[in-house]
């Protein structure tokens, strides 16, 4: 049988060639193996193989694992028992994992070895020694290291270390290892180096145990494979951990962070919880707070788990959190009756949302908040919610909820009216604000709690009136302003149907805004979710146009067919549908744009510009034309008449970016460095923050040989934003450079 040759490299010439060799000898090795009687016979069979160097060892266990035959799993076990080699054992081992993975097993087992009887040393039984375990348990992973000592004189220790996800894959990583005390203590060393921000703390045989079956379960919740390392060691598992006898004190530890702050602790309950981490959210409860339901910790996670088998929660989203005073008690109590006091009592307020399916169950457990309202084609419920917290055991747990969505809805219409209009008037104060950049964060999450709150509140007044447009055009309005997209479809869907007089012009904005979360959900990777919303964006807006044909109506529709490459012909007879309905500069302008955008996706660049221009002609003002002029003749290898049109958008557009970036681009394929740099500086004169100006004059720097300024004006640039595509390369360009 002729092999596929392996590119084996780093190797020599000379070692590929015995890998080679020996894959096509696979079956005469294989067959020696198996007319071994012995272990000296067996090791025979394996002398070309241990003859080679380490590399080429490896190189050709790594080979064995693509070839899907018994064979090769016989050699590959043979590896791994009998090798002199450590490291050719353990590729062998991972070579036999990735046969394993691919249904083939070894049909050999290797011969039994006699012991001499010789009086030997007995080695002592393992025995459990020491304990670690990250206390990082709200993040819903922890790393957990368990150490037997063993040997003949409990020198050697045996190292389980797991990585463990509460959330959904269980028992993720394992790893097993035997080394000794001082190789442990640098082990763990080395890792409180490495996770400054995380405490490492002891633990006994028994809290990892418990950690452990706590991870297995989610496995088996959520239908995942352990990982399988562990089902390799299995047996070793059960015998030193499931088995145990010697296990120590379970002291009920959580291994939660004791240092979370009140808002972090009520976020991680929520967050949990809609995750599915159950386990977490019960351990952040105090012991007396009712949402226990007076059930012990596996009875409540088992409760959760069919509800969450059902309603199927998924995509949690945060919108805001927030500390607020503790709210008095209708009536007066002596703090000794109320608990209350400013020090062991707080509340936290928590905006959120969630995708869940229809449960029965829902019903049974008692954290679960009203959604006051929902996105039927999502399934996704939108919460306001507050948290109770009371500090205990140097940890602050929660104690009540409060369902301050349900209780808004409660409320009578003229003080929902008299607290939104309370809002307002800070958000309207902030909004005249100019603040520094200190206080724009501050700031900004402060408007994002006032308008969620008053979008709820909006709600509750719907409830109230639900035939008045005010309310529903109140809060479509406050959710697009907040970026709420999803929760403004909502509104502006139910205005649509309820409101015959303007369907034509709402169901036109429906559509638009259906296109915006197809786009949105698209770039978040969800395809299916992308076509469902692009769907319902083509279905509104050609009902909009049943109703109420006009030019409007045409353009949105070409621009949603434009999406699909192979629509093009479509969008284009939309578009031309539109130019006869015309009646206004602005809506010719906007015509011409989309014919150009069409000519682009047909690669049609001298259409494309043709449409643009005379875009210009119409209105010269109209945003970014002069760009897009700019960007076809450059891309038609006219430069002169692109670094014409640049130099125009940048006199007309000075706050935009993309002008400069091209025509500096222009500039240093033309070997003109003095120019580009004048370009980007001023650029950066207009918008003096912009990352990518910066590193675009570091690379300017850098062709000029200037790799001090280069690199000062880099680091500028990272400050700023460092994960920005063309500050990283033209940091891997400049490491690259300052090497030579």
């Amino acid at each position: 049988m002729t092999r596929k040759k392996e590119d084996i490299s780093p190797l020599s010439q000379e070692e590929n060639a015995q890998v080679q060799y020996l894959l096509e000898q696979l079956h005469g090795i294989a067959n020696k193996l198996h007319a071994s009687t012995n272990e000296e016979e067996a090791k025979g069979a394996l002398s070309e193989i241990n003859n080679l160097a380490e590399a080429a060892q490896v190189a050709l266990l790594k080979a064995l694992s693509k070839e899907h035959e018994s064979d090769a799993a016989d050699i590959a076990l043979a590896l791994n028992e009998l090798s002199p080699n450590k490291s050719v054992r353990k590729e062998a081992r991972r070579s036999l994992f990735r046969l394993e993975e691919a249904k083939v097993s070894p049909q050999w087992k290797p011969p039994v070895v006699h012991t001499p009887v010789v009086s030997l040393p007995v080695a002592h039984q393992s025995r459990f020694w020491r304990g670690y375990v990250t206390q990082s348990r709200e993040e819903g992973e922890i790393q957990l290291i368990l150490c037997w000592e063993q040997g003949i004189d409990y020198s050697d220790v045996r190292m389980f270390i797991f990585i463990l996800d509460f959330w959904e894959q269980g028992l993720k990583e394992f790893i097993n290892d035997t080394t000794n005390k001082r190789s442990v203590d640098t082990q763990i060393q080395h890792l409180r180096t490495q996770l400054k921000d995380i405490t490492i703390v002891d633990c006994t045989l028994a809290e990892g145990r418990r950690l452990l079956e706590e991870a297995l379960a989610v496995n088996a919740w959520r239908g995942t494979a352990p990982h399988k390392e562990y089902r390799h060691y299995l047996p070793l598992f059960k015998q030193l951990v499931t088995n145990a006898k010697e296990v120590g004190e379970d002291r009920g530890l959580s291994f939660i962070n004791p240092d979370l702050e009140i808002d972090e602790v009520a976020a991680t309950f929520v967050s949990a919880w809609s995750l599915g981490d159950f386990g977490l959210s019960y351990d952040l409860l105090a012991s007396d707070s009712q949402l226990r339901d007076g059930l012990e910790r596996e009875e409540w996670i088992e409760r959760h788990h069919n509800w969450a088998t059902e309603a199927r929660p998924s995509r949690f989203d945060l919108s805001f959190v927030r500390d607020r005073e503790v709210s008095k008690p209708a009536l007066w109590l002596p703090s000794s009756v109320s608990g209350r006091s400013g020090s062991s009592l707080k509340e936290v307020e928590i905006g959120w949302s969630l995708e869940l399916s229809e449960s029965q169950l829902s019903g049974t457990l008692k954290e679960m908040p009203m959604g006051t309202v929902v996105n039927k084609e999502t399934g996704r419920y939108w919460f306001w919610t507050s948290y109770t917290l009371v500090r205990k055991q140097e940890r602050w747990h929660i104690r009540q909820m409060m369902d301050e969505g349900a209780r808004a809805q409660g409320l009578p219409a003229t003080e929902l009216q008299q607290r939104i209009k309370e809002h307002d008037d800070h958000i309207n104060g902030i909004l005249q604000q100019n603040p520094g950049d200190d206080q724009k964060r501050q700031l900004s999450e402060e408007l994002v709690w006032r308008i969620t709150q008053t979008i709820h509140y909006d709600d509750a007044l719907i409830v109230h009136f639900p035939l008045d447009r005010t309310f529903l055009g109140d809060a479509y309005n406050r959710s697009i302003g907040i970026g709420a997209i999803e929760r403004g479809e909502v509104y502006l869907e139910r205005l649509a149907r309820n409101f015959a007089e303007q369907r034509g012009e709402l169901l036109r904005l429906l559509s638009i805004t259906q296109q915006s979360l197809a786009v949105d959900y698209r770039e978040r990777g969800m395809e299916a979710r992308g076509e469902q919303f692009e769907a319902l964006a083509e279905t509104s807006i050609r009902e909009a146009l049943a109703l109420q044909n006009d030019v409007a109506g045409h353009a949105v529709l070409a621009e949603l067919l434009m999406r699909h490459g192979e629509k093009l012909d479509e969008a284009e007879s939309e578009l031309q549908l539109a130019r006869e309905l015309a009646t206004t500069s602005e809506e010719e302008a906007m015509i011409e744009s989309d014919m150009g955008n069409i000519a682009v996706e047909r690669r049609d660049l001298e259409d494309a510009l043709r449409h643009y221009q005379r875009v210009a002609e119409i209105e010269p003002n109209f945003e970014g034309i002069w760009f897009r002029i700019g960007f076809m003749q450059r891309n038609l290898q006219r430069f002169e008449e692109a670094k014409a049109t640049y130099l125009h958008a940048i006199e007309r557009e000075p706050q935009e970016m993309p002008p400069y970036s091209e025509l500096c681009a222009i500039y240093l394929n033309e070997r003109e460095l003095g120019k580009a740099r004048e370009i980007v500086e001023r650029g950066l004169r207009n918008i003096p923050r912009s990352a990518h100006l910066l590193a675009l004059l570091s690379s300017v720097y850098l062709e000029s040989g200037d790799l001090r300024r280069a690199q000062a004006t880099l680091a500028e640039a990272e400050q700023i934003e460092p994960t920005l595509e063309i500050v990283q390369s033209i940091r891997e360009e400049l490491n690259r450079r300052q090497k030579k």
